[in-house]
């Protein structure tokens, strides 16, 4: 049976279900964000927006919703594919993908090429969810996050260990009895997202990294509340304010909705059609300049020798919606320091822009203080500023400590040659290909020790190389 589920997953990518309770349907309102008769046509540049009260308080509005958009918008492109493939509609199933992401997944933002993943959109509403892991000596480490992406549980090496367990995943108003061996994890929404990565050591473990990936099983008791909402990649006024709402009245998360009650003057909360015609030309007018703001600014400012690292309450935001909406287009489903650093570039040490068009060089430390694993992975930015995988000839879109083709130098540091052409003679081995044009580094450390944790530690810059034929 898991072989089969396995061969359904590689074949679907996200979109075949293990096995799970059939949900059980529930009729309701249908809620859908029409499109707008015309779609506008996407302008050369976007001006910045004017500085007064009305915008200010429209961009807090805008960066509270901006993260439960996201979550939903990934949600039905997740659950639509399984649909289509004729496998229900996903909630409540995990779903694994046995082959590690590539230059054309374009799902999830900043997806890693390091782990596995499987997922699980979860509801919640009618009863616990539960989650089985298996005992697996490798790491391994399973998220749960709220519909504003805030991660209120990490399950896996650190936090459990290596002997697998029981979970009941409950959403925030449930209160019952459960059996012997069940831990409780509960979380701040009744829909919530499980995501489950697992380690793969090289091209030659994947099949046994995939077989600890399919152990991993849900099982729901209740069924589901369906959503019926089309949520577009390029939010406009009506497809925001309307998602957003729903993402909150769904939520049962009592905080949340006290919160979104003070951005109601902007339209939180609000059906479209009540607001003024003032508010939704403003809304209209403003959503492509305020997504723009968004577009690297977390790394904005250059850093530390040009790496970015992230800020203490990473993946736990609390109401700090500027890093929460930050990262829900940079990195969506980033998890917390504790568990992973995530360091990023796009200019050397001395502000210039990382292109293509030059050739780089970066020195890994052999030291580094990484209980897990680091990788180092190369992005290019989308034009609606997500990043993804550069394709490549060598299908290489990160190496790490696991990259056996790597050759250290006798102090174990790693010296990595970063460019576009393939590089001549023995570089092509420490060779990250990179696009023609700017990119970003993504630097990962799973299990980062002390000096990461409190900056004693720091990458050395990318510096700049000649052209190597």
């Amino acid at each position: 049976m898991r072989r089969h589920i396995a061969m359904i997953a590689a074949l679907l990518a996200f979109a075949a279900p293990a096995a799970a309770a059939p949900p059980v349907k529930k009729p309701v309102a249908a809620k859908i964000a029409p499109k707008p008769a015309a779609a506008p046509k996407p302008a050369a540049t976007i001006a910045a927006l004017p500085d007064t009260p009305a915008i200010a308080a429209l961009r807090r509005a805008f960066r509270f919703g901006f993260a439960p958009y996201e979550m939903l918008r990934t949600r039905q492109v997740q659950l639509d594919r399984i649909a289509e493939a004729g496998f229900g509609t996903g909630v409540n199933a995990l779903v694994p993908r046995v082959t590690l992401a590539d230059a054309t997944m374009r799902d999830v933002t900043t997806p890693n090429n390091d782990t596995l993943y499987a997922s699980a959109w979860l509801d919640l509403r009618d009863g616990p969810v539960f989650f089985s892991m298996p005992p697996l000596p490798r790491y391994h480490v399973a998220s749960l996050m709220t519909i504003t992406s805030d991660v209120t549980a990490v399950l896996g090496t650190r936090t459990v260990g290596v002997d697998g367990g029981r979970y009941a995943i409950v959403g925030p108003a449930w209160r019952g009895d459960l059996p012997a061996g069940v831990t409780i994890v509960r979380s701040q929404s009744n829909d919530a997202w499980l995501l489950v990565r697992v380690v793969v050591n090289g091209p030659e473990d994947l099949a046994a990294a995939a077989d600890g990936l399919t152990r991993f099983t849900l099982s729901a008791i209740g069924g589901e509340t369906p959503l019926d909402l089309k949520v577009p990649a390029q939010p406009y006024g009506r497809a925001f304010i309307t998602t957003v709402n729903a993402a909150i009245e769904r939520s049962g998360d009592e905080l949340l909705m006290a919160r979104a009650r003070g951005f109601a003057e902007a339209g939180i909360g609000q059906a479209w059609d009540s607001l003024t015609a003032e508010q939704r030309t403003l809304w209209d007018d403003s959503l492509p300049a305020l997504i723009n703001e968004l577009k690297g600014g977390m790394m904005a400012g250059g850093g530390v020798n040009g790496w970015v690292y992230p800020p203490f309450n990473m993946a736990l935001y609390g109401e700090d919606d500027d890093l929460r909406s930050m990262v829900a287009m940079g990195g969506l489903a980033a998890l917390p320091r504790l568990e992973a650093i995530y360091v990023a570039a796009r200019n050397d040490g001395e502000g210039r822009t990382l292109t293509g068009d030059k050739s780089w060089r970066l020195r890994i430390p052999g030291n580094l203080p990484v209980g897990g694993f680091w990788s180092l992975t190369m992005y290019e930015q989308a034009a609606d500023g997500r990043l993804f995988f550069v394709p490549n000839e060598l299908n290489r879109f990160a190496v790490g400590d696991r990259s056996r083709h790597l050759r250290p130098d006798r102090d174990g540091s790693i010296e990595l040659f970063i460019q576009n052409t393939r590089p001549g003679g023995e570089r092509v081995v420490n060779w990250l290909p990179a696009p023609k044009g700017p990119f970003v580094l993504m630097f990962r450390a799973y299990l980062p020790g002390a000096g990461l944790l409190d900056g004693s530690v720091r990458l050395p810059p990318v510096t700049e190389d000649e052209i190597i034929p």
